[in-house]
């Protein structure tokens, strides 16, 4: 009889070890899944790509693009900015030909950009209507992709399809 009771003391123990390790195994594959999803470069609406064109937008122009579900990129401008300069001149520069919009500040300060630009000029990449990449013009670690093109190609290489 204390060996029956041992018995399923034994598989109880058994099944809710298997079942903590399955459990364990699916919430880690969802995260793993969520991750590297979320880290992917983003592809740029198809219009976007072979020329190199700035287009100044409003905020009217850029929160349709969004309600558009539209994938894009858009530099958040200062005008009469010297970094805002430089960041345009390294951006005509690059060898990947693509179409970005930029939005004046004034525009800006009233759309989600704000919640993400605190500083400018930013670059900001939009998949589907939603922030997904941007570069701080506060952060130490953002710094480089400022003073240097090949990091700042670098930077738009990993965070867009080419």
């Amino acid at each position: 009889m204390n060996q029956k009771r041992t018995t399923k003391k034994s598989k109880r123990l058994y099944l809710v070890i298997v079942s903590c390790a399955i459990t364990l195994i699916i919430v880690s594959s969802v995260l793993l899944a969520i991750f590297w999803t979320n880290n992917l470069p983003v592809t740029l609406d198809p219009q976007y790509y072979g020329n190199t064109e700035v287009i100044d937008i409003s905020k009217t122009d850029y929160e349709t693009m969004l309600k558009d579900k539209k994938s894009f990129v858009v530099m958040v401008d200062n005008a009469g900015c010297t970094t805002t300069a430089k960041m345009r001149d390294m951006m005509k520069d690059l060898p990947e030909k693509f179409t970005y919009y930029r939005i004046l500040w004034p525009e800006a300060k009233d759309t989600d950009l704000a919640s993400y630009v605190k500083y400018f000029p930013s670059i900001v990449v939009v998949e589907k209507g939603k922030v997904k990449y941007y570069l701080r013009a506060d952060s130490d670690e953002d710094a480089k992709y400022y003073n240097d093109s090949a990091a700042l190609e670098s930077w738009l290489k990993s965070k867009i399809n080419f």
